[in-house]
């Protein structure tokens, strides 16, 4: 099954703070599409028991019952965006972009992608050596629906069926965005752009990749069901010792995708508009618009605002 996944999460950025400030007035962030192709295994592996079952031995039991428990489970989106938001990674990529962002308009050179695998390449490859893994703690339903023959004396137990499933990462392209606070030749309020800006219907902010990134391999639970084992039988089923680790490895597969006729929903234009206001005094944050307006006023002392519309015109 093939899926798609962007990194950060629209989410995160439509907030302040889940941009890269680079000074007071400037703001960045670079978004990573990723292409996933998830697939199924045959290897099976069984959990912990969940619940115990006594049964009588002179006649047929049939055991139903739904019951929920607390499991600890592998967290694969998680995982991919803790190895490509590390702070390293994020910095390097930041520098290549931005560094190569031709003022004013930020246009990059043509060879920005290539510069970009090499960068990414190397940080993902140190990366997946350590272990990422992220587990998060969830509550699942289990239904029990199975008769047990009868002369049967073993205390029956419940356990989770697990399935091992294969995913392979591959990075489809990037876009970048830079928000910027500046005044006009004459005027006095900082007012945002977002850099670079579209020519006509087309966004300019997207850098083909086309790369591998790694492959991981996680175990899931197969279904909301379980079935019913002795505990002989159970002792000879195999386990899965850490259900909630993910194993990764290099991808040395090609994949050649061709850049979406239109940007993915939400653009970054859009997770802008939300995250920042039109004026730089309107932001919030642990500060009051009064003590940003003073900070405008104090930096535009000298400025040709200042002698035509400020203070500087009652000296002239």
């Amino acid at each position: 099954m093939d899926d798609k996944l962007q990194i950060p999460l629209s989410v995160d950025l439509t907030k302040e703070e889940g941009w890269t400030q680079r000074d007071k007035y400037l703001y960045f962030i670079a978004r990573y599409h990723l292409h996933i192709e998830d697939e199924q295994t045959d290897e099976l592996g069984f959990g912990d028991i969940l619940r115990t079952f006594h049964t009588t031995d002179f006649s047929e039991t049939e055991v139903v019952k739904g019951f929920e428990e607390e499991c600890t489970i592998a967290d694969v989106k998680e995982t991919t965006r803790s190895i490509l938001l590390e702070n390293e990674l994020s910095q390097k990529v930041t520098g290549t972009i931005t560094g190569s962002a031709k003022s004013p308009l930020y246009e990059l050179s043509a060879n920005i992608g290539a510069s970009l695998e090499q960068t990414i390449h190397s940080s993902v490859g140190q990366s997946i050596k350590s272990d990422h893994s992220v587990s998060r703690r969830v509550r699942k339903s289990f239904t029990i629906s199975q008769k047990i023959k009868s002369g049967s004396q073993e205390l029956q137990v419940a356990v989770a069926g697990y399935r091992k499933y294969s995913q392979k990462v591959f990075l489809h392209y990037i876009d970048y965005l830079s928000v910027e606070y500046k005044p006009t030749a004459l005027g006095l309020r900082k007012k945002k752009r977002n850099l670079p800006r579209p020519i006509g219907g087309k966004h300019t902010n997207r850098i083909p990749i086309n790369m591998p990134l790694f492959k991981l391999y996680y175990w899931k639970l197969e279904s909301e069901s379980s079935l019913l084992y002795t505990e002989t039988e159970y002792k000879q089923l195999p386990k899965v010792k850490h259900p909630d680790r993910i194993t990764l490895e290099e991808l040395n597969e090609e994949i050649r995708l061709p850049l979406p006729s239109k940007p993915d929903r939400p653009t970054l234009y859009t997770l802008s508009n939300i995250a920042f206001p039109l004026r730089w005094i309107d932001r919030k944050g642990p500060w009051t618009r009064e003590e940003l307006e003073k900070i405008e006023l104090d930096e535009a002392e000298g400025s040709a605002w200042w002698f035509q519309y400020g203070p500087g015109r009652n000296k002239t």
